[in-house]
C-alpha cells in the first residue's frame, strides 16, 4: 500500500518486521516523551504486536515515519488501535489515515470486519478517518467490559488530555 496526500511526500505502508523493533520502540517513546504521555513501549511489547500480525509501518525513502498496531480482543472481537504515531515533520500528509485504513484492512482479512474499534484518544485525533470508514462513537454502557482492563484511569476522562474512545461500525 502506498500513500500521498500531496506531491511533497511519497511513502509506503508495510508490515512491521522483527528487525524494525528498535526503530518502532524509538519512534513511539519519542512521541510519548514529546507529548507527556505515560504510555511507553519496550521491545517485548512491540514483538508481541508483530507476532500477532497486526503492526504496520509507514516508510519514506527507507526511513520509518509512522507506526500503528492493533489488538483484537478475543471475547468481544473489539479492535484496540495501539501506538498510532507519525513523526511530527510528516503529520498532515495522510500518513496516519493510510496507516489506519491499512490496520483496519489487515484486521478484516484476518478476522472479518470489526464492529467495534477502541483507542486512547488525545484531543480528538484519529476519529475522522474512522468515521469516514463508517464508525461512530458509541455509549459506554454498550462497551465490552474487557476494554476497561487497558487503563481504568483513562476511561471516559478528559482531565489527562486522553480518554478511551469507542466507535461502533454502522452498516
Amino acid at each position: 500500500m502506498t500513500g500521498s496526500k500531496d506531491d511533497t511526500l511519497r511513502f509506503e505502508i508495510v508490515k512491521s518486521a522483527k528487525g524494525d523493533i528498535p526503530s518502532i520502540v524509538e519512534i513511539i517513546n519519542e512521541e510519548a516523551a514529546r507529548s507527556g504521555a505515560v504510555l511507553t513501549v519496550d521491545s517485548q511489547k512491540v514483538k508481541r504486536w508483530i507476532d500477532s500480525g497486526i503492526s504496520l509501518l509507514a516508510k519514506s525513502d527507507g526511513k520509518i515515519i509512522g507506526h500503528m498496531a492493533a489488538n483484537r480482543w478475543p471475547i468481544s472481537g473489539m479492535v484496540e488501535l495501539r501506538s498510532s504515531v507519525v513523526r511530527p515533520e510528516y503529520r498532515g500528509k495522510g500518513v496516519s489515515s493510510t496507516l489506519t485504513k491499512g490496520v483496519i484492512a489487515q484486521i478484516g482479512k484476518k478476522y472479518g470486519k470489526p464492529s467495534l474499534v477502541a483507542f486512547i484518544n488525545k484531543a480528538g485525533n484519529g476519529r475522522g478517518i474512522l468515521e469516514a470508514l463508517g464508525f461512530r462513537e458509541t455509549d459506554y454502557e454498550s462497551v465490552p467490559r474487557e476494554l476497561f482492563s487497558i487503563g481504568p484511569k483513562y476511561r471516559g476522562k478528559k482531565e489527562f488530555g486522553y480518554r478511551i474512545l469507542v466507535l461502533r461500525h454502522r452498516e
